[in-house]
């Protein structure tokens, strides 16, 4: 009995400031005491709009500190490597050389750690509030879409054989995103004839800084050759010198600047009989800016044959990188043969059949 009373006799408690404790015979309970006021505490008509930089908590806000110095250092590295770039570039060197190069890849490094840190930098990325031109934005956008939408991407085009059948191999650093007539298309989907009669509008997600310039050609890559019962490649579609940034994210589309049309679309069609078929856009990164009227020439379709357009050799001759794609499908339906008939495209009123070798 004077063991228990013992035990239940009051004990002084050290209380962290701002808190009370108030013990209890079943248990401990915690009560919230306000703080004293002091000059840097926010009023009461200030902590109505808290905001994530005055949360009270001591360490949270030790943890800030923390951030803010350490971003404070960075920015002294940051100026530091510009100025080495500078003296590098002041005394002969290249923008192009490997050594500058190299330099400006370790001073985007330093920008992103500057801000990677920061609790605002997550909350606004989380609730889609990115400004693109700030470069850690630009590394979560591509570290979510290489966790994402890369894989599911990279999956269709080697379980469909689009890689190697088209090209011999694609490592993408963009996000290609395609739509028909405002319908948002995902990798490997079927779209209907109907809805691919017009030409798709595409955006591309760029997220390294500075201008480029592009090709985009779409390719079948099933197109039935009855010639030689072998499977050909038709070019559907080129638009060269595209301009696109970090912040020109629209290639083709409302809000795009002017490119030049090198090869007029044609609708994706599948002729009764035939498999589904495998259209890929492949996005080529140009070395310069090309002249339309020679590419045109050169692909005219009395100097190229229609079922046989190698991306690859497309590729190699005019020193193209490919640095992005995106794949659909299309089949036989409702609305095929009038498509086919508006647009003034063979075998409309043929059907395939397959023959079993004797």
């Amino acid at each position: 009995m004077n063991l228990a009373r013992s035990l239940l006799r009051p004990t002084t408690i050290p209380i962290p400031a701002g808190r009370s404790i108030i013990a209890a015979v079943r248990g401990l309970r915690t009560q919230d005491v306000p703080p004293a006021q002091t000059d840097s505490d926010p009023t009461p008509s200030e902590a109505k709009f808290r905001t994530i930089e005055r949360m009270p908590f001591q360490t949270y806000q030790y943890a800030l500190e923390i951030i803010r110095k350490d971003r404070l250092k960075k920015f002294k590295e940051i100026e530091l490597e510009r100025q080495r770039i500078a003296g590098h570039l002041a005394s002969g060197f290249k923008p192009d050389d490997r050594e500058i190069k190299s330099m400006k890849k370790h001073l985007e490094y330093l920008r992103v750690q500057a801000d990677i840190n920061n609790p605002r930098v997550k909350y606004n990325f989380d609730r889609g509030l990115v400004s693109l031109h700030k470069p850690v934005y630009r590394y979560l956008m591509n570290r979510k879409w290489r966790e994402y939408r890369r894989p599911i991407l990279m999956q269709r085009l080697e379980q469909m054989n689009v890689i190697p059948d088209v090209l011999p191999k694609l490592d993408p650093v963009v996000d290609v995103q395609l739509r028909f007539q405002g319908r948002d298309i995902q990798p490997g989907d079927l779209v209907g004839s109907l809805q691919s009669e017009h030409p798709p509008t595409f955006k591309v997600v760029k997220f390294t800084e500075g201008p480029m310039l592009c090709t985009a050609a779409v390719v079948d890559s099933d197109v039935p050759r009855l010639c030689d019962d072998r499977f050909g490649f038709r070019l559907h579609w080129m638009v060269a010198n595209i301009p696109l940034s970090h912040l020109q994210q629209q290639a083709i589309g409302t809000g795009a600047k002017p490119s030049d049309v090198v090869w007029e679309w044609i609708p994706p069609h599948v002729q009764k009989g035939s498999p589904y078929h495998r259209y890929t856009l492949i996005l080529f990164k140009q070395p310069a800016r090309f002249d339309v009227e020679d590419l045109k020439n050169k692909l005219a379709p009395n100097k190229m044959d229609s079922y046989n357009f190698m991306a690859r050799s497309f590729m190699q001759k005019h020193a193209l990188e490919p640095i992005g794609a995106f794949m659909f499908r299309g089949e036989w339906d409702e609305h095929t043969k009038k498509v086919m008939q508006r647009n003034k495209l063979k075998g409309w009123d043929q059907q395939l059949v397959r023959v079993k070798e004797e």
